[in-house]
């Protein structure tokens, strides 16, 4: 059976993981290092796909959300929030999804808010889209179409996902809960996650994931892994 294996960095941004973002995640600035060092030792062979997801608002769309009934304005395009707080090192086949849900698989919805900024309107067209550059892309194709083309929910075809960034009781979850619909095997690198209210393993030992018992998600270490791919 063929394989496929995806790196997922999830909002590893300075909104979240810096204490002067709009939406600190308590403890995250902690695994910002880490995460880079993770990130140097892997190897550029260690996975056919990485996925950069960035939580990406525009405060003409944020006030009517359903975020802004819990939280501040946060990760506002173009701006130092909405910046990675990580040094992600060149990588073959490297992508970026932006969205401005909980989840990144939302779906694309026509969207009739004004921008009237040009750069700022053509990034808001690019929102669950899957682009090679968020700034200017030159590539861009629908998430499910991409996600396709490269192995998920094909028939004979083996997909792990792994995965790392915050919150780890809400894009994580979700994100995780996406990956396991679609038939994949998820990965979380539990010291490179960080929640709001619940760390990785408290999300994992809910009921509502005993289903996946079998092996089909599991929390590591990043040492750990990196022992695994190691001796690969």
């Amino acid at each position: 059976m063929r394989s496929v294996r995806i790196l997922e960095i999830g909002d590893m941004q300075n909104g979240f993981t810096r204490e002067d973002g709009n939406l600190y995640v308590e403890g995250s600035r902690e695994i910002v290092a880490p995460t880079n060092e993770f990130l140097e030792r892997i190897g550029p062979g260690a996975f056919d796909l990485t996925l950069i997801v960035q939580d990406t608002h525009f405060p003409e769309a944020y006030r009517d959300s359903e975020e802004s009934e819990t939280f501040p304005i946060h990760c506002e395009y173009g701006t130092r929030d909405w910046e990675l707080s990580v040094v992600v090192p060149p990588m073959p086949n490297t992508r970026y999804l932006l969205k401005d849900t909980y989840t990144m698989w939302s779906e694309d919805v026509p969207r009739t808010v004004r921008i009237d900024d040009p750069g700022r309107r053509a990034a808001y067209g690019m929102l669950f889209q899957v682009v090679d550059d968020p700034r200017a892309p030159t590539e861009r194709t629908p998430r499910d179409d991409f996600l396709r083309a490269v192995g998920l929910g094909g028939g004979g075809i083996d997909v792990e996902v792994t995965m790392l960034g915050v919150a780890s009781d809400y894009c994580v979850r979700y994100a995780m809960e996406g990956w396991l619909a679609r038939g994949a095997r998820v990965t979380i690198l539990h010291d490179l996650t960080r929640g709001i209210e619940k760390e990785m393993r408290e999300v994992l030992a809910e009921d509502r994931y005993r289903q996946y018992a079998n092996g089909r998600v599991r929390a590591v270490a990043s040492g750990d892994l990196l022992r695994e791919l190691a001796g690969a």
